[in-house]
């Protein structure tokens, strides 16, 4: 609960912003504080901290993260995504699993928003995604870096449990952490159990890497069992399934590309994850950096899910093209080498499809069935399920807002630049 917030947004009826600061307060605290004491503290410090509002206040587009898709893994994610982009200044062909500069590959993933009481699963998986995005563009990971902040309520044992999910995965691949910052959310102003944070990866190149632009027509595309993570463990616990969770506490995804990088780096060109939004996305980001589109066999894609993930995944109606899975994409010239080696240890891959000449939309089957991008990734809780994979404006209205908030943002950048610039000539 964020009180913070409560005054904002119920700001000038300070009576109500009051009352209602006072309800949380009591309800998460008991009684700890003097519940109207703290409150008047709050209420002073917020309308102090308005004053501030014109000059370093955000532009509104009025328009929420949700309603916008941020960090739903759809058509809005990715326009978001594209935009900051533009905002950074960087080009989209570097619209990749991780960033790479001189040879130094680095990612960051966020914590599943999700597995907040679940911390081991939430590290875990954190540590796992980050370490695949620079493996998966055929790097040596050098070391981790651990970002959580606790809301004031949450209990250490949280951290603990978080920082041995990291570690599970640290230890097995004989990565360390490196740094760490640890913080509450909000301070003293944020209460509730939440946890939020982030785990980054750093790795090195010493040979070739397999950027997603290195994607070109008639590769084959050779897929890896998915198993599924994070994405899927939430799946599994929110939907009563938790049997299912042992079925993605593995590292076959890391052992894939390290086998490719150390033994196939001649035989493949590129490589990505199907994460985030599924293959559906994948295609979706890959078509923008090349302006080309997967062709793929969708009984072999499904074949590759894990039988007990996709079980789960049929009974509970979630479409499998649009979810985390896991799963490695690898494109090549010789799928059959690949997936010889692939097997010697003990991880099954079968040729999905192939890439070709952009039709109309990223990703098709055989059959011609067109895999639309969907605005948001595949519902896989009841929640998500309800709220539903659809937002309450079009695309290109969130575009022109977006549009504005980059204007109003650079603008602020530039006066700030100006002043940096004075100060280091």
């Amino acid at each position: 609960m964020d009180l913070e917030g409560i005054v904002r947004r119920l700001y000038p009826d300070v009576e109500k912003a009051k009352t209602k600061l006072i309800e949380e307060i009591r309800f998460y605290k008991g009684d700890r504080y003097n519940a109207e004491e703290i409150s008047n503290v709050i209420l002073t410090e917020v309308m102090n901290s308005m004053k501030a509002d014109s000059i370093f206040g955000f532009p509104k587009t009025n328009i929420k993260a949700g309603e916008a898709g941020l960090g739903s893994r759809g058509i809005g994610d990715n326009l978001i995504h594209t935009k900051l982009f533009e905002l950074a200044g960087k080009q989209i062909e570097e619209y990749d699993d991780a960033g790479i500069r001189e040879n130094i590959v680095v990612s960051i993933d966020g914590i599943h928003s999700r597995l907040s009481y679940f911390p081991f699963l939430a590290g875990f998986y954190a540590t796992r995604a980050t370490l695949r995005d620079i493996m998966v563009k055929g790097a040596y990971p050098l070391g981790l870096i651990v970002d959580i902040h606790l809301s004031d309520d949450s209990d250490v044992g949280m951290l603990i449990d978080f920082e041995a999910g990291v570690t599970s995965i640290g230890k097995a691949l004989n990565v360390p952490i490196l740094s760490g910052s640890t913080l509450r959310i909000g301070g003293d102003l944020v209460l509730g159990d939440r946890i939020s944070g982030a785990v980054g990866s750093i790795g090195v190149l010493k040979s070739k890497d397999f950027l997603r632009r290195r994607v070109t027509k008639g590769l084959k595309i050779l897929m890896t069992e998915g198993n599924g993570g994070g994405t899927i463990a939430t799946t599994a616990i929110y939907n009563g399934m938790p049997d299912v969770i042992s079925e993605t506490l593995n590292i076959k995804d890391l052992i894939t590309c390290i086998v490719v990088r150390d033994h196939l780096s001649s035989n493949v060109y590129s490589m990505t994850d199907v994460t985030n939004g599924g293959i559906r996305a994948d295609a979706l980001e890959v078509s923008k950096i090349t302006n080309l589109s997967f062709v793929i066999d969708d009984e072999k894609f499904l074949s590759l899910i894990n039988p007990k993930v996709r079980k789960m995944l049929e009974e509970i109606n979630i479409d499998p093209f649009g979810i985390s899975i896991d799963s490695i994409l690898i494109f090549t010239d010789n799928p059959d080498l690949v997936k010889e080696r692939l097997a010697q240890h003990n991880i099954r891959s079968e040729v999905i499809g192939y890439i070709d000449d952009f039709r109309q939309y990223p990703i098709i089957t055989y059959g011609g069935k067109e895999l639309k991008p969907q605005f948001r990734e595949s519902p896989y809780t009841p929640i998500k399920n309800y709220i539903g994979n659809y937002s309450p404006y079009s695309i290109e209205y969130i575009s022109n807002r977006l549009d504005y908030a980059i204007a109003e943002a650079k603008t602020k950048m530039d006066n700030v630049l100006k002043n940096l610039k004075t100060s280091f000539t």
